[in-house]
């Protein structure tokens, strides 16, 4: 399996008001950062069958939390309550399918 990630980060919440008679809007920082982790993995199959019930599986955590974990070499990131947000096939090339996924996190560690 094969593994790329594509986005990784995070934003705060911003309020923006409107103040009456006021040239600039009134902003300021909210906390509530949140964010996304979202990559894909390429994975062979032994056949169609195999790879469509590989996808179904993971079409079957969405919506389900826990803890996401990021290791590349010595080092890890580790997203506690991570949200399983979605999962969708980037591309299929006959048994070798890539699956896209995407992570909703509110901390890093």
């Amino acid at each position: 399996m094969r593994t790329k990630l594509e986005q990784l980060g995070g934003m705060g919440l911003e309020q923006v008001q409107r103040l009456a008679f006021g040239a600039n809007p009134f902003r300021a920082m909210r906390g509530n950062v949140a964010g996304d982790c979202v990559f894909t993995a390429r994975k062979s199959h032994a056949d169609r069958a195999t790879a469509m019930n590989y996808f179904k599986t993971n079409y079957g955590y969405i919506g389900q939390m826990g803890t996401l974990v990021l290791a590349q070499d010595a080092a890890s990131l580790t997203m506690a309550n991570a949200t399983f947000r979605g999962v969708i096939v980037a591309e299929f090339n006959g048994l070798e399918w890539t699956l896209r996924y995407t992570f909703g996190m509110t901390t890093i560690t």
